[in-house]
């Protein structure tokens, strides 16, 4: 059963996160954080460490689509603090790396690319014919450096491009001691623990599905 995480190290996260993906700084709120996305989907998201009358309130008093209740709890948690109208999302595992997580190079015929913009690295593994086999960012904030979105095309998983690609990101590092962090799917999580990553928390996300 998910007990949560600490606030500090969830506030790490999600600026990292924010950062990555040019959203704006995530504001208190609740007893968690609210980032307002305002994209074309989605209006606003709360996240929070763990379970709390604050997440509770919110799922009673939001009725509209657009608005993502995200919490540090396992699904049958969750769904304990929600009224009728929501849906929850698939599962998400909150990770952490060890120091010594092992290297990867890329196979012959890959090849890799990286781009800094400030603190926000992003990375991309190149085929043979220069199609983008993986790719993914990383944002590194003053407390953390959190990988974001990394992704592998189907037709080139399992020969270790992405393990290839997140140790490229950390050697872009400015400062070696600070917690590296993200947010895996069920499959990530899999290869992140095949990389000695220890999963800190289940991560449930719920929203009233729209028409």
């Amino acid at each position: 059963m998910s007990e949560g995480i600490p606030l500090a190290i969830l506030r790490t996260w999600l600026e990292g996160r924010s950062l990555a993906r040019k959203l704006p700084v995530p504001v208190a709120d609740r007893g968690g954080f609210r980032v307002d996305t305002n994209s074309d989907t989605e209006v606003s998201r709360w996240v929070f460490p763990d379970l709390s009358d604050g997440l509770a309130n919110l799922a009673n008093e939001i009725t509209s689509p657009g608005y993502l209740l995200k919490a540090c709890a396992t699904p049958e948690q969750i769904r304990g603090c929600l009224p009728d109208g929501w849906t929850l999302g698939p599962v998400g595992y909150f990770m952490a790396a060890s120091r010594d997580w092992p290297l990867h190079t890329l196979p012959e015929g890959y090849s890799i690319e990286t781009q800094a913009e400030g603190r926000v690295i992003s990375a991309k593994v190149r085929s043979s014919d220069g199609a983008v086999a993986a790719s993914g960012y990383a944002a590194e904030t003053d407390a953390a450096f959190v990988y974001d979105r990394i992704i592998t095309s189907p037709e080139h998983r399992r020969r270790g491009l992405a393990t290839a690609l997140m140790n490229t990101l950390r050697q872009c590092r400015q400062t070696s001691t600070s917690p590296e962090l993200l947010v895996a799917t069920a499959d990530g999580r899999r290869l992140y623990e095949s990389l000695r990553w220890r999963t800190l928390s289940v991560y449930t996300t719920a929203y009233i599905a729209g028409d």
